[in-house]
């Protein structure tokens, strides 16, 4: 480090002490702010003789620049000076100009100083590293990089500024808490008895405000909502359970005997409750449910290599997202199998069955078990492949069959692996009007599903219900019968029925007005969902919008409980899971490919600093 430089330092030191540690106005301030400045012009001067004592044109052109560099340091001393109340007062007296004024001056003289500063330290250490032959190629460099790094840093001064000036707190993590859904909002309107909500946390809390403003827009004849502190209330926090602020508390039956209270903790810190409040309004939805209507059982049918969510290693043969959406309504997931009963009778807290994708034949007995349990108005969801088992034995029951071949389409596809297999993710958004799809036809466009691998269905006569078309193809479709995914011989383009819906049995005439599909809530007839794509509801394609709706709005028709559809608001972050074509791809991506570009960036790097070596 030259003399120079040090000069440079000290005098800014001094400065830094006189006018921000020691204050305004004393003699000692004013000392060491005089002394500093002196040392800063001693730099100055020094750098003048340096570069006049310069051995080369090379050299004498580096000290050229660093002088520069250095006045430029003394003259923020200068701007820093326009910026002091002293100066200020003295060439303005309005008041709003002398704000302007001096926030102006403060901004600016940190940038000039760290212009001046940076740039002439990096080029005195490329000179002092060979004064006697100065590289021009460091001495650029030097400029260039000590630019970069000051204008960098002199960002912060008006953040600083801002930040200060408007008092805002920016959390650059991503944040949200839900608002109510869709069905969150129709389960309140449908309450049958009172439900206080109790929040027990001070009002000086940051998830107060976030919590208050959830629930607030749920308030009504059916809600209450009540703001509580733990350590105010003791004797009621002990009869709901709840053992410090940071709970929520939700009572059915508020004062009776036969009340009764879901409690669960969210968090009184910000930070910690984050996670829970992203969930917050499927949180409130489940525990709602289960005060409301209780928990009941679906059973899934099992013993037929059915999907399921043990399933194998690929997203389209496993039903993990469908149990947790299940589980989200409230449902318990429990499996039908012989020995559970499916040979003799459906047990009798069956809410609904399920059968999804089973590629081996039932036995007939099971067959009648699960005939009988739709004759007696069982609610029953099956979606089979066109590769798999086709329920001859019970489709036809409900006046269905499954179609020959599966769907296929040259230009309603999703692009997945990129090769002609593509065809058959079909996409569709040809939707019914009827109550299972009413969300779906309102907004088509907005939510198109995906049917990987679809068969396609077909009425029959004899059957036990009445049948309707819900989910449709379009007309590019054809039904692809020797697996060769082109339109063929036999083969021919036409709307095909991907789902249906059945109602039978002991179903009352709709209600005038209601329409032909309307059936009221507690009728003892049958329902009936099918679709010709189990994979349509695998984890392959449950993360599609569509599909979910399809699914969640299904279930609600299917029970007579429309406030069970409808949307379920979550920021919860959504795992990303890769195929594992997609893990080789990042595995080979990481550990070669990217160390590859570093060394070739060096590389050239290198091969461009030695050729302008001069």
């Amino acid at each position: 480090m030259s003399g120079s430089v040090i000069l440079y330092l000290a005098g800014m030191v001094l400065v830094f002490a006189g006018q921000r540690l020691l204050g305004d106005g004393e003699a000692l301030s004013m000392g060491l702010s005089v002394l500093g400045v002196a040392l800063v012009l001693g730099a100055v001067g020094a750098r003048v003789r340096r570069m006049g004592d310069a051995p080369t044109e090379a050299a004498r052109d580096a000290h050229r620049k660093a002088l520069l560099a250095t006045a430029a340091g003394a003259l923020s001393l200068v701007i820093y000076a326009l910026s002091t109340d002293t100066v200020a007062e003295a060439l303005l007296s309005d008041e709003e100009a002398l704000k302007r004024w001096s926030v102006s001056w403060q901004a600016v003289w940190p940038i000039v100083w760290l212009l001046g500063t940076a740039p002439m330290l990096l080029i005195d250490l490329a000179i002092q590293d060979n004064a006697q032959v100065v590289q021009p190629v460091r001495v650029r460099q030097a400029v260039d990089n000590g630019l970069v790094m000051a204008l960098g840093l002199a960002l912060v001064f008006p953040l600083n500024y801002l930040a200060k000036e408007y008092n805002k707190r920016w959390d650059l993590a991503y944040f949200k808490t839900t608002a109510p859904g869709d069905s969150t909002r129709a389960i309140v309107e449908n309450l049958s008895d009172p439900v206080v909500v109790r929040v027990f946390l001070p009002t000086s809390s940051d998830v107060t405000a976030e919590l208050m403003g959830y629930f607030n827009q749920l308030q009504g004849p059916n809600l209450t909502v009540e703001l509580l502190d733990h350590a105010a209330e003791p004797a009621l926090a002990k009869d709901l359970k709840v053992r410090d602020n940071g709970y929520i508390a939700v009572t059915v039956k508020d004062g009776t005997d036969d009340a009764a209270t879901k409690s669960w903790k969210v968090g009184d810190e910000l930070d910690s409750a984050k996670r829970n409040l992203k969930k917050l309004d499927s949180e409130f939805r489940k525990r709602l449910l289960d005060l409301a209507k209780g928990k009941r059982t679906i059973y899934f049918t099992v013993g037929h290599d059915e999907l399921n969510w043990r399933g194998g290693d690929l997203p389209e043969d496993k039903l993990t997202g469908l149990k947790k959406v299940l589980q989200a309504m409230n449902f318990k997931v429990e499996e039908l199998g012989l020995t559970a009963g499916l040979g003799t009778a459906v047990p009798d807290d069956a809410a609904m069955v399920f059968v999804v994708g089973p590629k081996e034949p039932f036995l007939d007995g099971e067959i009648e078990t699960l005939q009988r349990y739709v004759d007696a108005g069982g609610k029953l969801f099956i979606a089979l492949e066109p590769d798999g088992e086709h329920l001859d034995g019970l489709l036809p029951h409900i006046g269905l069959k499954l179609g020959e071949g599966t769907l296929a389409s040259a230009t309603q596809y999703l692009r997945r692996s990129g090769d002609i297999s593509d065809q058959t993710n079909v996409v569709t958004d040809r939707y019914s009007s009827h109550e299972s799809t009413s969300n779906l036809s309102r907004y088509s466009k907005q939510l198109p599903m995906v049917t990987p691998g679809a068969g396609w269905l077909e009425e029959v006569s004899g059957g036990q219900g009445k049948v309707t078309i819900a989910v449709r193809s379009d007309d590019s479709v054809w039904a692809d019968l020797d697996g060769d995914l082109k339109l063929g011989d036999g083969e021919e383009k036409k709307i095909r029925p991907i789902a249906a819906v059945v109602t039978g049995g002991d179903a009352p005439a709709p209600k005038d007005g209601e329409g032909d599909d309307a059936a009221a809530a507690d009728d003892d007839g049958f329902r009936a969902m099918v679709i010709a794509d189990a994979t349509a509801i695998s984890d392959l394609a449950i993360a599609f919008k569509g599909n979910q709706v399809y699914l969640i709005d299904g279930i609600g028709w299917l029970l007579g409980e429309a406030e069970l559809g409808g949307s379920v608001e979550s920021e919860e972050d959504v795992k990303i899971e890769h195929t594992r074509e997609d893990q080789v791809t990042w595995f080979y991506g990481t550990i070669v490919g990217i160390p590859l570009l570093v060394l070739i960036f060096g590389v050239v790097r290198n091969r461009r600093r030695m050729g302008g070596v001069s």
